[in-house]
């Protein structure tokens, strides 16, 4: 451990750094320039007290409780509905996920939607459809959610109203280097935002992220603790996409399974090649597919082709002529297709 976490107020909570790099704390990450710094660091003392004080300590015990709500979603692939642009007849599907900040109008501090015929109209969706709001997101589509602040408890309500079915937390960024301080401040907020919307009657998958095994820890401990949390959500885009690391988040989440001690569902986003190894772990894995509507939009086809994979063919439309025809099929091929290599049989053993 570096020498400088030993006497550091937050090393209970963060658990120190064990890196090669030769530092002395986390501080040696600091960027050295407070005036043009959002990071939560000592290094900003005023703004630093405002950022503990806003989430109420790092520790992860003092968050609400919440009420055990069952998400109740069974389908094994979901499809990501980005927007309803170039496209005119409402989608049949059981499932759908939607992205959390295009529901939110972030200027007005409001839902965007009054009711769920609009909604649905917007996407193109049947009425009876199940709907999934996901945080996962670019940090600067996720963090004005957070800066809502008591503005968020509202949007809850009317997201419950209009019948959201699940929505997972924000992915606040934990990043490699910066300091750690930032890092366990995110963690906080995806803990609160847990359990805002399970207080908001919203069953609601909680997505902890971390980036050292103490951070995993600590999430153990936490779900572990409150069998209010029923879901995770981890995504395999960015961090936890790369080869070299994705071994270790898939350990991660299969011991925050096992120390659970009860049954848990993750849904996914991202690379699918870790369905089957984490369908080993937990009751059920829900992948969130987003390849199918962005092909559409670029006018590729799927096209069956050998060794069990899909080739895109250019499928150019006429100006102004819909794609409903081609998301459909390209949906449909990309969902047998995960079906048939990641949710054959098997799942999580006894």
């Amino acid at each position: 451990m570096a020498l400088g976490c030993h006497p550091c107020p937050q090393r209970g909570v963060c658990g120190g750094l064990c890196i090669k790099a030769p530092i002395f704390d986390c501080l040696d990450m600091c960027c050295r320039s407070p005036a043009n710094c959002t990071r939560v660091c000592r290094e900003r003392p005023n703004s630093f007290v405002d950022q503990v004080r806003e989430i109420n300590g790092f520790e992860l015990d003092n968050v609400d409780r919440a009420p055990v709500i069952d998400p109740k979603i069974d389908a094994d692939v979901v499809p990501m509905i980005y927007h309803g642009s170039r496209r005119v007849c409402t989608l049949r599907h059981d499932v759908f996920a939607l992205p959390l900040p295009d529901l939110v109008n972030f200027r007005e501090g409001r839902l965007r939607f009054e009711e769920r015929a609009a909604l649905c109209e917007a996407f193109r969706l049947p009425l009876d459809a199940k709907i999934i709001l996901t945080g996962v997101n670019l940090d600067h589509r996720i963090e004005p959610w957070w800066k809502l602040a008591e503005r968020r408890i509202p949007i809850i309500r009317n997201m419950h109203r209009i019948g959201i079915d699940l929505v997972t937390t924000p992915n606040f960024s934990v990043i490699l280097d910066q300091p750690r301080t930032d890092d366990i401040h995110a963690m906080k907020r995806i803990a609160i935002l847990f359990s805002e919307f399970a207080n908001g009657g919203i069953a609601c998958a909680l997505h902890p992220n971390g980036r050292t095994e103490r951070d995993f820890e600590r999430w153990a401990a936490f779900i572990a603790d409150r069998n209010e949390v029923k879901t995770l959500a981890y995504e395999f885009i960015t961090g936890p996409g790369r080869k070299v690391r994705q071994p270790w988040h898939l350990a991660r989440l299969a011991d925050l399974a096992r120390r659970a001690e009860r049954d848990l569902t993750i849904i996914v986003r991202g690379n699918p090649s870790v369905v089957a190894f984490l369908r080993l772990h937990y009751r059920k894995v829900i992948y969130i597919e987003t390849t199918a509507f962005m092909k559409s939009l670029k006018r590729q086809r799927a096209e069956r082709a050998g060794n069990n994979r899909l080739r895109w063919l250019s499928a150019p439309t006429s100006r102004g002529e819909n794609v409903d025809d081609l998301f459909v099929h390209n949906l449909q091929e990309r969902v047998a297709l995960l079906t048939a290599l990641h949710f054959g049989s098997g799942g999580m053993t006894a």
